[in-house]
């Protein structure tokens, strides 16, 4: 039996990268040429042809990773050249009736709709740019009820209708790492084919430590007919929204969303069995995960490899004066609050004026069985999540709320909004609203 391929193709040096890491994207043509050749590339050493997978008259989706309602320069969502030279080479090269891109934001009314995502990013000017007959915004279409066969933990799902029509499916990640998932691969990318209305079960029922397993589940609703990891320019540290550019000039693609996820992540210096998401699939069947086991063809992981930097999911002690009190607490609140911190903290808030003239946070997640109720006195508290209430410290959380000078719920299990949220609340806080 053949192994499966997955190609690692070279990006000629873009001259616009400089000026885009520093902080301003500039489209420059020769950019994008030099993109679309290295798709070419990548997608001819992994499958040969667009033949092999577009029929005549096909609609084609090409399904990105538009995260959040952010510009280009947060490097938290894919490259514009990308998304352009991508469209372009699946118009030139196939027989598609129908090319077109969609997508919606992980965090759904908490970090931008669909339609000012797709324009914040630059993503729609690059669709048509490349030539895309439509751009989709899937929070505008309908969604279709599906029982996922074989899901273990997420089995039921309402997802987007244009992501269920479409003949071929192009899955368009970016090269990110997550404090909650490790990575951001291909899997990852499909928490965009569902709805996200906060707080609600779909959403947010399976966004605790078993992100991995809902992951997986999720892509048995529909396996990508072919995956192309935007590795232009990735992301590492505090992904997926607060982390650093690190310049990869990589394509990598093929037709096993699971073994392309592996060699990704492998590139950027972890193993496979370590991030939740490929670990589920792979043990599950539904794609490689072996190294051993998958044709790297073009250019060899050992060649192009960058150890990227982890992402730190822990927020206790993070921040002087914002006191994260969280002792039986799971990741769903756990990194969220971090990358909520994060985000405050990299938005230019000068922390002590903060302090100073709107005093001290504190934020209470899960059990708090060492809890005592006079850290908020005075102080501005944030109680996050749902099971807080069911553990024995639950009287002692409800004494420290009567002691301070502010109290924000966020209810849900997990309340995933509050990587948004919290920031939002935050920010207000600091404005004196």
């Amino acid at each position: 039996m053949s192994k499966t391929k997955v190609s690692v193709v070279k990006v000629a040096q873009p001259e616009g990268n400089a000026s885009f890491m520093g902080g301003k994207y500039v489209r420059i043509e020769e950019d994008v040429r030099k993109i679309e050749a290295a798709v070419a590339e990548a997608v001819e050493l992994a499958i040969g042809s667009l033949d092999t997978i577009i029929k005549e008259g096909d609609t084609v989706l090409i399904k990105p990773n538009l995260a959040f309602q952010a510009p280009p320069e947060s490097h938290a969502v894919v490259d514009p050249r990308t998304i352009e030279a991508v469209v372009s080479y699946v118009k030139k090269n196939s027989k598609a009736g129908k090319v077109v891109v969609g997508d919606n934001p992980s965090l759904g009314m908490h970090v931008g709709r669909a339609k000012p995502a797709f324009k914040d990013s630059k993503m729609e000017e690059a669709a048509k740019l490349g030539g895309a007959d439509e751009v989709i915004y899937f929070d505008e279409h309908d969604v279709v009820a599906v029982e996922i066969e074989g899901a273990k933990l997420f089995k039921h799902a309402t997802v987007f209708k244009p992501f269920m029509d479409a003949d071929v499916v192009i899955n368009l990640p970016k090269m990110k790492v997550h404090l909650a998932g490790t990575v951001t691969l291909g899997l990852k990318n499909w928490n965009g084919i569902i709805p996200n209305c906060h707080p609600n079960d779909q959403q947010q029922g399976a966004h605790r430590i078993e992100l991995g397993q809902k992951m997986a589940d999720m892509y048995r609703i529909r396996h990508a007919d072919l995956t192309i990891v935007d590795s232009v320019i990735g992301m590492e540290g505090q992904g997926p929204h607060a982390g650093s550019p690190i310049e990869m000039n990589l394509m990598i693609a093929g037709t096993d969303t699971v073994a392309v996820d592996s060699v990704a992540c492998s590139i950027m210096g972890f193993e496979p069995m370590e991030i939740p998401a490929i670990r589920c699939a792979g043990t599950e069947g539904q794609g490689e995960i072996d190294l051993a086991k998958i044709d790297v063809v073009g250019n060899s992981i050992e060649s192009v490899m960058k150890h990227f930097k982890r992402p730190g999911g822990d927020p206790i002690g993070m921040y002087a004066g914002l006191t994260c009190v969280m002792q039986q607490t799971c990741p769903g609140c756990f990194v969220n609050v971090r990358g909520a911190l994060d985000s405050f903290a990299l938005s230019g808030i000068d922390m002590n004026k903060f302090l100073e003239k709107s005093g001290e946070v504190v934020v209470i997640a899960g059990g708090v069985p060492d809890f005592d109720p006079q850290i908020c006195v005075d102080k501005n508290v944030f109680i996050c999540g749902d099971c807080w209430e069911l553990f024995p410290s639950v009287d002692k959380v409800k004494e420290g709320a009567a002691l301070a000078k502010s109290v924000t719920y966020y209810p849900g299990c997990a309340p995933v909004y509050i990587f948004a949220q919290l920031n939002a609340d935050l920010q207000k806080l600091a404005a004196g609203k």
